[in-house]
């Protein structure tokens, strides 16, 4: 999933205001927070998960069937922003209900000695 695909799906289930370059920082805090906490990537590696308007094609980090994070969170953001707080707690814990499901998929795959089935994918794009 893309960027611009993300924030299509998040816009279509829930419309707002909110410009692309918000859109596009809060997908970026997500997806170096995952590269940092499930990947655990070097904070040198970090800085290449600082996206900006220009970034909109970029493919991020978590393929199918888990890409969905990325529209779950920004629904919650939306929500939180809108002040919509009951909204928020519950589009929150589908968010991190489904983190958790793509954390333990991922820990099950991942050997830290041989990789994964991704890793040319995971690591090609630094």
């Amino acid at each position: 999933m893309t960027i611009q695909e993300a924030i299509n799906r998040a816009d279509g289930v829930k419309p707002n205001a909110f410009t692309t370059a918000e859109k596009v920082a809060w997908i970026s805090a997500l997806e170096g927070s995952i590269a940092a906490e499930v990947f655990m990537m070097s904070p040198a590696e970090l800085q290449h998960f600082n996206y900006d308007a220009d970034d909109l094609t970029k493919v991020l980090l978590v393929d199918p069937p888990y890409d969905d994070l990325y529209v779950l969170w920004l629904e919650a953001v939306i929500d939180e922003k809108n002040g919509e707080y009951d909204k928020y707690r519950n589009t929150r814990e589908v968010y991190e209900a489904r983190r958790r499901e793509f954390c333990c998929w991922f820990f099950q795959n991942w050997d830290p000695a041989c990789g994964y089935i991704g890793e040319e994918r995971l690591y090609g794009i630094i």
